[in-house]
């Protein structure tokens, strides 16, 4: 199930005075290595994870010649890489310097329709959030509830049922735990 978390951003990146309203975040929840990966694709099949691995090694060593020397790079059902870079102007065509001028170096993705189709089909989402304004509430209910009472919620003690902040123990809500 994809995840994320709901935030706070305005209608119109970068005008003041535009309208804040929640947005869906996408948010990671557990990263996979390669090795982890050749693991989960090579399950059922005659191909070691040992072999899966080089073989991806040997393609991710061709990779970088590929761009330099201007090509995309069609990588099976996945989609395609190409380089992306911008550069500095000049008035004057002979004082371009591409050594110094050229910026920003980028490799773009561009996924297949048949990786998008396969990753939208069947796709569902679970909210694991809401952030607002630095801090992330766990659940839209705790969120809730503090845009309600203003007071943020406090874990690892019960509290004392109605005064402000619970008391002085451990995780009461006296100590800064969320600033």
């Amino acid at each position: 199930m994809a995840k994320y978390k709901l935030a706070l951003k305005q209608a119109k990146p970068g005008q003041t005075g535009s309208n804040t309203k929640m947005h869906a975040i996408p948010t990671v929840v557990n990263r996979v290595n390669t090795r982890e990966l050749c693991n989960i694709v090579t399950r059922n099949t005659s191909t070691s994870p040992i072999e899966a691995e080089a073989a991806f090694s040997l393609v991710c060593d061709a990779i970088p010649r590929e761009l330099q020397r201007g090509s995309s790079v069609q990588l099976g059902r996945l989609g395609w890489l190409r380089l992306s870079f911008g550069s500095e102007g000049v008035e004057d065509i002979n004082d371009f310097d591409a050594a110094t001028m050229i910026k920003n170096i980028k490799v773009i993705f561009t996924p297949s329709k048949e990786l998008m189709n396969s990753i939208k089909t069947g796709i569902s989402f679970e909210n694991v959030g809401v952030v607002d304004g630095g801090f992330t509430f766990a659940t839209t209910k705790a969120y809730l509830e503090y845009k309600q009472t203003g007071h943020l919620p406090v874990t690892g003690g019960s509290g004392s049922g109605g005064e402000e902040g619970g008391g002085s123990e451990p995780g009461s809500g006296d100590e800064d735990s969320f600033g």
